[in-house]
């Protein structure tokens, strides 16, 4: 009987220990630098004619590792979308384009040519806090 009683105790502990954990994992909030959203307004910029752009939400997908940043562009409610990124450091480079989806939606705020210098301080951009 005492070896059982132990073992629930043990057993509980763990239970407690593995909660508080998951827990602080859960609360762990992902930020992004001012750098790195700048970096992705440069990308955008780039494709796209942009007067803001707000990031409303970035974090990872616990499911399937993805970073997943969501950003609306010229306050325009039918311009929003997520933008998945499989690695961090993606963000930290200013030249790469990005693509938004869907298509059809952002097609008309589309450059025909991309533009080979980037000046993002006419953007009003909204940015995550730090």
């Amino acid at each position: 009987m005492k070896n059982k009683k132990k073992y629930l105790l043990l057993l509980g502990i763990i239970v407690c220990i593995g909660g508080i954990i998951g827990g602080y994992r859960m609360l762990t909030k992902e930020t992004l630098t001012k750098r790195q959203q700048d970096n992705v307004v440069k990308r955008l910029a780039k494709d796209y004619y942009i007067q803001s752009i707000e990031f409303t939400q970035f974090g990872k997908d616990q499911m399937t590792g993805a970073y997943l940043l969501n950003i609306k562009i010229n306050n325009n409610d039918k311009l929003e979308t997520t933008i998945p990124f499989n690695d961090l450091e993606r963000l930290n480079n200013s030249s790469d384009s990005i693509g938004l989806n869907p298509i059809d939606d952002f097609e008309k705020i589309q450059r025909e040519h991309p533009l080979e210098e980037i000046d993002i301080s006419s953007i009003k951009i909204t940015y995550l806090e730090e």
